[in-house]
């Protein structure tokens, strides 16, 4: 981690995670890996003489194909049907490109417990019956840099998503269709209709 001033743009990044720069428009948190690509703001003010950077998110290997948001919607509602929480995850790698992963999990109605493994672009999960929000324990449990999800009230008409980007403790709402590509049905989303 760095502390970086934006004197006449965006500095090269220092920091071995992320570096905090201060701008024009505010603090942020800067950092990137093979799949990412973020500048979300921490604290957004007036800083008089610096350069502005404004929020950047990019997803280096482009959005989320369409077939994986059906496939990760019909596994979820499957497990919901139960009355059990599911974990889904999205991988890359060369070659193979944007795959989705079944990490080996228990599931329960109120918990989903998952083996952790490299190279996860996004983690997301339901809620089944219950809102598209993240929980207290999501909260402790997403520290890492990626991308997460959660999928809630699917046992209604207009099912419920919630996204967002995650930089080790810090969380980013971010609208579906910053993250996948298609469209998502009868799902609402919850950054952008709450």
């Amino acid at each position: 981690m760095d502390y970086l001033i934006a004197r006449d743009g965006l500095p090269a990044r220092s920091g071995d995670a992320y570096d905090y720069v201060l701008a024009g428009d505010g603090l942020y948190l800067v950092t990137e890996n093979s799949s990412l690509e973020v500048r979300m703001p921490v604290a957004l003010a007036q800083v008089r003489g610096l350069a502005p950077v404004g929020p950047r998110f990019l997803l280096r290997r482009g959005r989320l194909p369409q077939e994986l948001w059906e496939d990760i919607v019909a596994a979820a509602q499957l497990f919901s049907i139960r009355g059990q929480e599911l974990l889904l995850a999205v991988t890359y790698t060369e070659g193979a490109g944007y795959r989705l992963v079944v990490p080996r999990q228990t599931t329960g109605s109120m918990h989903v417990l998952y083996e952790r493994f490299p190279d996860v672009v996004l983690a997301i999960h339901s809620h089944h019956r219950y809102p598209a929000v993240f929980s207290a324990t999501d909260d402790a449990d997403e520290q890492g840099f990626g991308l997460y999800g959660v999928l809630g009230r699917l046992d209604e008409d207009r099912p419920e998503v919630s996204l967002r980007c995650g930089i080790y403790g810090y969380f980013f709402p971010l609208p579906w269709g910053a993250v996948f590509d298609g469209s998502r049905g009868a799902f609402r989303d919850a950054n952008l209709e709450p």
